[in-house]
């Protein structure tokens, strides 16, 4: 009778093994094949908006030729540069403590 219960485990194991791989393996094709239709897709998507975005250029480039063109003078006009003159004010150190109250009254503290 041991060696019944030993063979049945056994058998067993090897059903078990068996039936997981298939799942395992069906699983896997089933995300292999999701992934492609995805990348498939995907690529179909940018492809049609490549497509749509030429065609939408292509309609603008000939409703608006003359927009389209640069206009440039014959002589580009001079620019000067106008630096402002630097004035320096003195350094001012007043005391903390009368900033402070000064502060504190204008607060209404």
């Amino acid at each position: 009778m041991n060696w019944l219960k030993v063979g049945a485990v056994v058998i067993g194991g090897i059903v078990i093994f068996f039936v997981l791989d298939s799942v395992v393996h069906l699983l896997l094709g089933l995300l292999t094949a999701i992934a492609f239709v995805a990348i498939v897709a995907g690529g179909g998507y940018v492809a049609y908006k490549i497509v749509g975005a030429r065609r939408r250029r292509q309609v603008k480039a000939t409703q608006e030729p003359e927009e389209r063109r640069v206009r440039r003078d014959p002589e580009p006009a001079t620019r000067e540069l106008v630096v402002p003159p630097v004035t320096s004010q003195p350094a001012r150190h007043e005391d903390v403590e009368d900033e402070l109250a000064r502060l504190k009254r204008e607060m209404g503290t």
